[in-house]
This record gives C-alpha cells, sequence and structure tokens, in this order.
C-alpha cells in the first residue's frame, strides 16, 4: 500500500487515512496496523478511492474474510459477497441504528461501504461509538448490563415476535449486552434493537420500549460521527463497538448505490 496519512474525523470516533490505495496490494504489517486503528477508532475513511469489484474483495480482506450476505437478490451478480444498497428518491434508508447481523453466531466484525454512486448533496452515514456509550453510564448500570444476553434473530426485523414463530431464518442466537473487544480487550454496548427478539427475562414487548429507551438516553451527539459522503469513500465501520445508521435526504431523481462488505468476526463475549 502507498503511503499515507491519518486524520482524525470526530473527537469520540473516527479516523481518515489518506492517501491510501486500497485497490494495490496490502501486506501483512500493514493490515495489523489497519485492523488496531478500526478497533481503536471504530471508524475508517479511505477518499479517493477506484476499486473493481474483485479489487475491493482483496481489500476487505486486511480486516478479516468476506461474509456472505443475508439477501441474495441484493447481492452483486457474480459477487455474493458484495451486497448493492440502492437507494432511491421516495425509497427508504435504514434510518434506526443497528450493528449488523446480530442473528448470527460470528457476527461480522466490520462493514465496508464503498460509494459509487453518490448524489451532489451527498447524503450520509451516521456512527455512534458505543464504548464511549457504555462507560459514560452510572456504574451501577454499567454493571447491570453486563448481566444482560440478547435472544436474536432475522425474524424480528419483521415485527414477527410471537415464540411460536421464533426463528423461521434459522437457530436464535444469544449474545451478551457488553462485550469484550478482541482486539484492545474494551468494552461497549453491544446489540441490534430491531434483530433482537428480546431480552433474556423480558417479554419481547418489554424489551422493545427498554432497547429503545437506552438508545435515546445513550445515542449523543458528543460520540456520533457523521459521514457525508463523497463519490469514491470507503468507509469501514467496526460493528463490534458502534451502531450505525443511513440518512434519507435524496432530492428527486437522485439514488445512492454503496458497494457493501461484511467481514468474520468472532464470536461475542464478555470477558
Amino acid at each position: 500500500m502507498t503511503l499515507y496519512t491519518l486524520m482524525p474525523l470526530h473527537g469520540s470516533l473516527g479516523l481518515a487515512v489518506i492517501g491510501a490505495d486500497l485497490s494495490a496490494p496490502i501486506d501483512e504489517e500493514t493490515k495489523e496496523t489497519l485492523s488496531r486503528l478500526l478497533a481503536d477508532h471504530l471508524v475508517l475513511v479511505f477518499p479517493d478511492q477506484s476499486l473493481t469489484p474483485d479489487q475491493y474483495l482483496t481489500a476487505a480482506q486486511a480486516f478479516g474474510p468476506p461474509m456472505p450476505q443475508h439477501v441474495s437478490q441484493y447481492q452483486m451478480p457474480g459477487y455474493p459477497d458484495i451486497g448493492l444498497v440502492r437507494q432511491r428518491n421516495g425509497e427508504q434508508a435504514t434510518e434506526s441504528w443497528h450493528t449488523d447481523q446480530t442473528n448470527r453466531e460470528r457476527p461480522p466484525a466490520a462493514t465496508m461501504l464503498y460509494g459509487v454512486e453518490i448524489p451532489p448533496a451527498g447524503a450520509g452515514t451516521s456512527v455512534a461509538n458505543m464504548r464511549a456509550a457504555y462507560w459514560a453510564l452510572p456504574e451501577e448500570e454499567r454493571r447491570h448490563l453486563e448481566t444482560l444476553r440478547t435472544v436474536n434473530s432475522l425474524d424480528a426485523e419483521r415485527g414477527d415476535t410471537a415464540p411460536e414463530n421464533f426463528a423461521r431464518s434459522g437457530a436464535l442466537v444469544t449474545h451478551p449486552m457488553v462485550r469484550t473487544h478482541p482486539v484492545n480487550r474494551a468494552r461497549a454496548v453491544y446489540f441490534h434493537p430491531t434483530e433482537t427478539m428480546y431480552v433474556e427475562g423480558m417479554t419481547p414487548e418489554a424489551s422493545k420500549v427498554y432497547l429503545a429507551g437506552l438508545v435515546e438516553r445513550m445515542i449523543q451527539p458528543d460520540i456520533v460521527y457523521h459521514h457525508s459522503w463523497v463519490k469514491g469513500d470507503v468507509l469501514v465501520i467496526d460493528n463490534r463497538a458502534t451502531l450505525y445508521h443511513a440518512h434519507d435526504v435524496l432530492d428527486d431523481g437522485e439514488s445512492r448505490v454503496l458497494w457493501r462488505i461484511i467481514v468474520e468476526g468472532d464470536r461475542p463475549t464478555l470477558v
């Protein structure tokens, strides 16, 4: 990889990697450096990229092996590990805060988004530092969260919380609500508000109210980085310690197309 410089993007999280060319081979030492930078800063932005699908998949391996996308209809033809995230005027973006695919035993370590078609106003993606959110809570509440576990399934995203209908998309998966990062051992609050069927010990309805209240209290402007898209940007988000969402701000006739890769993670644990 070519020489690059690092520029902080926000007081709480985010680092721009200026001058890096992701189409070039990435040596093992640089992969380790980028992995550590992602763990410490939670968001990396690589501006001014020009990538083919093969180059993009190769670059993603700096952060882990690419994982299959959930829904085949959104896969890039010939590239099942690249998802096409298309948003046109009038179509709703993923506006709720989330981390990716907690319905898996080993959820993604990171999500990579490549801006291929970007409207003039850019549209945006916001990322919240859930490590900072954890430490901002009172100690008693932090200790309580460390005792909780979420039960996850894709069925929850469909609004189906009837126990007899759970797990149509596979086995239910349980994760701790506070997890330890495998790279730097830091703790962060960890849950997917809409893939959580319920919090153990709560009803699905009570769980939904509880998690919505947590999001409202924890995600404050001082822990959120807002990325305004420019064509050629690659945004890498650490799913192990963040929540993120897209913004629906497109004008008439505009569209946004992102290439999405998720990379393999580990089993969430609290150490």
